[in-house]
């Protein structure tokens, strides 16, 4: 069976992104995906300590042998993001910083939200992922500050969350071709 992590993507205090987190693993228990929530926030990251490029997978400290344990186990992903500023939020690129190669001949797939739906966040971590060796598929399901958030409650529009069901085939198809990919490098 395929599994698929939610990286959960904000520990800004007030954050709307365990909303949006809860919405996403709510969508994959219903379409009977087996999944489970990944958060940095429960590994205790400082700011990068480690000398060597994550992508080599020579991990001198313990927090990121546990981090990257964590996100190893899975069949692809969906980043749960916001966009901060423009761009990603910085807590969740340290993390991702950390690893890289846990991602290999993977599919990413992205929930965002923001003041623009979190569209440039997204083409931001196409380019980090790009450099992990992993596939980030097309579609997205992008969520607005203003329309889809209901008094700081996660209420999305049909318009927005009708994106989530095409973007989750793509990813489950992906990540059951990429698995034939990770067993002809295995051998």
């Amino acid at each position: 069976m395929t599994r698929i992590g939610i990286i959960a993507g904000s520990n800004r205090p007030g954050a709307l992104n365990p909303q949006v987190v809860a919405w996403v693993k709510a969508q994959l228990d219903e379409a009977g995906v087996e999944n489970a929530v990944v958060d940095y926030n429960d590994y205790d990251l400082p700011i990068l300590d480690e000398e060597i490029p994550g992508g080599a997978h020579a991990y001198a400290n313990a927090h990121t042998r546990a981090w990257g344990a964590a996100v190893e186990p899975f069949d692809g992903y969906i980043v749960v993001t916001p966009e901060y500023n423009h761009g990603v939020p910085g807590p969740l690129k340290n993390a991702i910083d950390y690893i890289g190669s846990e991602f290999n001949n993977k599919p990413v797939a992205f929930a965002s939200y923001g003041a623009d739906k979190g569209v440039r966040a997204i083409e931001q971590w196409r380019l980090v992922f790009a450099n992990f060796r992993a596939a980030t598929v097309r579609g997205t399901a992008s969520f607005s500050n203003f329309t889809d958030f209901t008094d700081g409650k996660f209420a999305p529009q049909a318009v927005s969350a009708n994106t989530f069901g095409p973007m989750l085939t793509d990813l489950l198809a992906w990540a059951e071709g990429f698995k034939v990919v990770r067993e002809q490098l295995a051998k």
